[in-house]
């Protein structure tokens, strides 16, 4: 009841926002400018503001005329001081903190985080929180497992401290959701052991009724579920006795943190032990109030729902908003209707072939056309002005006059032989048809370019089983091609004139991807940042899994 209370209250005090966001959809491009002048205004005075003459833009057209777009390298050069502790070159806000996300060059990004630009990203989150109770009224009836990463992962010469930003959301959540609405407290995420890390989280759930699984990587669901399996006997045993006993080390300090939060329950270990026995022990029947869960499903990230049904059954599956530590993307309105968040920052769109050059057309949100690609650019309060954040959207319809968007995938990550143009949406697809036409049990894959003896195509596969048959792996790779063919008439006509070679199949140990997140993980990548690609992944990545590699090449 206490539960149901909060969210009712949730959804009186979120009118405002939803009202708000309602009105902006009407005439989007007022509620941009709009947006974009308070931007502006508040970076009034600062290094950025004077070298670009912001205090003589008037309009959208002079912004883009007065600002060029850059990535984070263009913006290195401002942060890079900042990072020192010196003040008033991107915001004459100080930021709060820097959030660390992984950069091209291989130096890490320093994100600007200030209050302001935290409370744009919550505006976002509100309404979205508000249309999923809406959508799902079910996750009133339990807690939400949210899976955060530490906010706090160091401090910079300056004193300023620097770490994940879903650390940083969960932290400047109010003091009720933490206690009432969220199962996993802030201290399981400082666990550095990977292992314990989630055999505490499972720990922890295991004495609430979840109604809500929300994080953003579905591969992350996915293993918090097969180590429910592997430690199922201890986890029950743990309830039982209200101990908490992880396969790995535990700080004391951390440990007695969340201890104080454990209790007996020997009637809840009964009831687990009667549905491990009865091989019933799944997160669908461990938590019968689970309503939805809710992670990525778009773009390459939708591969890993493969295994969901054996999880979770029927329970929904719903995509989570858009968003990354530079800014928030979208706000959620129903089931696959995602809005851009145009109360939140000020956004501008280049079509995806036009973004390499030197004078791309740009265009605001109330000049999208549905089904049509685009680069999305941000400016921010927390500093980034058009930031190229080199990640493509496609517009799948309108919501009164504004966009709805999804994300397809990161620019770039386009591979290309003879003008075929392979996409990462593009060998995903195609995989999760070929796994589903040969009934092919894959736990992860990659497609890599070769071009000896002739150019073409290398599927690095996982299989679930140690030894996959070569029959199986022959199958998979002409169905794959098959698939490819089908989702890009350009690769079709190559592999048709033989100019590209036909896709080989290579099997990964099983295993292997556990490892390569765990090795990320511990080198310091946020779970929600292990994004391995599935086209040409980076040369760490690529040298990893080629190790792991246990069969030779198999055509199709």
């Amino acid at each position: 009841m206490l539960r149901k209370a909060l969210y009712s209250a949730y959804s009186f005090l979120a009118r405002s926002s939803i009202e708000a966001l309602e009105r902006a959809s009407r005439d989007p491009d007022a509620a941009q400018a709009a947006r974009l002048s308070a931007i502006l205004e508040a970076a009034a005075g600062t290094r950025f503001s004077a070298e670009h003459s912001l205090s003589a833009v008037a309009s959208p057209t002079d912004f883009r005329k007065a600002v060029p777009i850059r990535d984070y390298e263009g913006f290195r050069p401002y942060i890079e001081p900042m990072l020192d502790g010196q003040g008033n070159i991107l915001t004459r806000e100080r930021p709060f903190m820097f959030a660390t996300t992984s950069g091209t060059t291989g130096k890490p990004k320093f994100v600007p985080l200030t209050d302001s630009f935290m409370s744009e990203y919550r505006q976002a989150s509100i309404v979205s929180g508000f249309n999923l109770y809406r959508s799902y009224p079910g996750i009133a009836r339990g807690r939400a497992l949210s899976i955060v990463s530490p906010a706090v992962e160091g401090r910079l010469p300056s004193g300023i401290p620097y770490g994940a930003m879903t650390g940083a959301i969960y932290q400047k959540e109010p003091t009720v959701v933490k206690r009432w609405i969220t199962a996993i407290p802030y201290e399981a995420a400082l666990i550095k052991d990977y292992e314990s890390r989630y055999y505490t989280i499972l720990r922890i759930a295991l004495d609430h009724r979840i109604s809500l699984f929300y994080t953003p990587n579905p591969s992350t669901v996915s293993l918090l579920c097969r180590r429910l399996s592997r430690f199922a006997p201890q986890l029950i045993e743990d309830v039982g006795r209200g101990t908490l006993t992880p396969p790995g080390p535990l700080d004391p300090a951390l440990r007695s943190a969340i201890e104080a939060r454990l209790g007996a329950s020997p009637g809840r270990g009964r009831e687990l032990s009667l549905l491990l026995e009865k091989e019933r022990f799944t997160p669908e029947n461990i938590w019968p109030e689970l309503a939805v869960i809710s992670c990525w499903t778009k773009a390459a990230a939708s591969f890993y729902l493969q295994d969901f049904p054996e999880f979770f059954g029927s329970t929904p599956v719903s995509d989570i908003t858009y968003g990354a530590s530079e800014g928030r993307g979208t706000v959620f309105l129903s089931p696959d209707r995602q809005l851009l968040a145009i109360n939140s920052h000020y956004y501008e769109f280049v079509p995806e072939d036009e973004i390499d050059s030197p004078s791309p057309t740009v265009l605001g949100c109330g000049e999208l056309e549905k089904g049509k690609n685009y680069f999305i650019l941000f400016t921010t309060s927390g500093g980034l002005y058009r930031y190229n954040i080199n990640d493509v959207v496609k517009v799948t319809g309108f919501h009164n006059r504004a966009p709805l968007i999804e994300f397809l995938h990161k620019g770039g990550n386009i591979f290309s032989f003879t003008g075929e143009k392979i996409t990462e949406s593009q060998v995903t697809s195609a995989m999760k048809r070929a796994v589903a036409a040969t009934g092919s049990r894959v736990r992860f894959f990659t497609v890599v370019p070769c071009f000896r003896p002739e150019a073409h195509y290398q599927l690095w596969v996982e299989p679930e089983q140690a030894a996959a048959p070569e029959a199986g792996m022959r199958a998979l790779a002409e169905r794959f091609d098959f698939e490819l063919k089908a989702d890009n008439i350009e690769y079709e006509t190559k592999r048709d004139s033989a100019r590209l070679a036909p896709v080989e199949c290579l099997a990964i140990e099983p295993g292997t991807y556990e490892k390569l997140r765990k090795h990320l993980t511990a080198s310091g990548t946020p779970d929600a940042q292990i994004k391995l690609s599935h086209l040409n992944p980076r040369d760490d990545v690529r040298n990893f899994l080629s190790a792991a590699l246990q069969s030779a090449a198999i055509t199709g």
